[in-house]
């Protein structure tokens, strides 16, 4: 199959280092990452791959990825990022190609302008749509480890450090005289001053923006990862970061977290006191299981091969109704 993804960063969006506590362009840019892991994905399945993205001309990409600078018109089928490539959208919808997005957000009354496949079916419910495909990761990105420090990790996109519920890390790991580390970045250095003062104010390490062998570090040592968010998250990227690190998860019942973290790997909490009770029993969650669990749902290549099989889908439909038209 010939395929192109298309994104609007520049490659790659891995990163070895963070910036610490200087501002960053994508504070998350998990959504890049996935597209990278995918035309990844693919080409290891052995199949065409053109990635229509930012790049230097001394990039080097993943073998059998080929980076271009301009659409290619021979191709069965088109990946994008949704809401973005528009002018891309266009230009193959005109040439009949087949378009689909991977869509990582929830707006509220928000209509998909061609076919989007969702990183989570609870996004997709939101969407009244069937089709959805987990994210997934690299596990050599990760360092397993069994024996953890007595820290638990709070990571975040720190633009929305209170809707992340940074002030509930706050109050149950004070209440319990539990470490916390805080970690990420913003756009805006006043958000990143912000959060640094009110780290400082609670005695908590704040460590900015960490990426790399830094980050995998941080996330293998920890105790749990503590994501208390109170947005709808459609996903939770680092949740499975922290599972592939063989690190169990304490979470809010918020967006998907509830429908990709299970009673074996995690906590998912509704109360103050489900927040308590998950921080007393958390030696209870074995690292391997953690990260069986994360090798067993959210192997980049297991992503890979559920959107291949949506892409087959796709394909085999516009073929009957060519037939059809016959």
């Amino acid at each position: 199959m010939r395929i192109l993804l298309s994104c609007n960063h520049e490659y790659p969006s891995y990163k070895p280092n963070g910036s610490g506590k200087e501002i960053t362009k994508f504070p998350s840019g998990s959504n890049h990452h996935q597209h990278d892991l995918l035309a990844r994905g693919l080409a290891e399945k052995g199949h065409e791959v053109y990635y229509f993205v930012n790049h230097t001309a001394d990039a080097i990409s993943d073998p059998g990825v080929h980076l271009v600078s301009t659409l290619i018109d021979d191709v069965d089928i088109v990946h994008l990022n949704a809401r973005i490539n528009e002018e891309v959208y266009r230009y193959y919808k005109s040439k009949s190609v087949s378009v689909i997005a991977t869509n990582h957000l929830y707006v509220a009354n928000e209509i998909p302008p061609f076919k989007w496949v969702h990183v989570s079916k609870t996004t997709a419910d939101l969407y009244q749509e069937k089709h959805y495909v987990w994210c997934g990761l690299d596990p050599e990105d990760y360092i397993y480890k069994e024996q953890k420090d007595d820290y638990y990790l709070f990571i975040a996109n720190i633009t929305r450090y209170l809707e992340k519920g940074l002030d509930i890390a706050f109050k149950i790991t004070q209440k319990l005289n539990k470490k916390l580390v805080v970690a990420g970045s913003s756009k805006n250095p006043s958000d990143i001053a912000i959060v640094e003062n009110l780290c400082n104010k609670f005695n908590v390490t704040y460590v900015g923006d960490v990426r790399g062998s830094e980050k995998a570090k941080l996330l293998a040592n920890a105790k749990a990862l503590f994501s208390p968010s109170k947005l709808p998250e459609t996903f939770g990227i680092t949740l499975i970061e922290a599972l592939f690190s063989g690190t169990p998860v304490i979470c809010s019942n918020n967006g998907a977290y509830g429908e990709i973290i299970s009673k074996d790997v995690g906590f998912v909490c509704e109360t103050e006191s489900d927040y308590i009770n998950a921080f007393k029993n958390i030696d209870a969650i074995k690292s391997s299981t953690c990260r069986s669990y994360a090798m067993n749902n959210f192997h980049y290549l297991k992503t890979t091969e559920k959107y291949l099989k949506i892409y087959n889908e796709i394909l085999m439909s516009k073929k009957q109704i060519n037939e059809l038209n016959f």
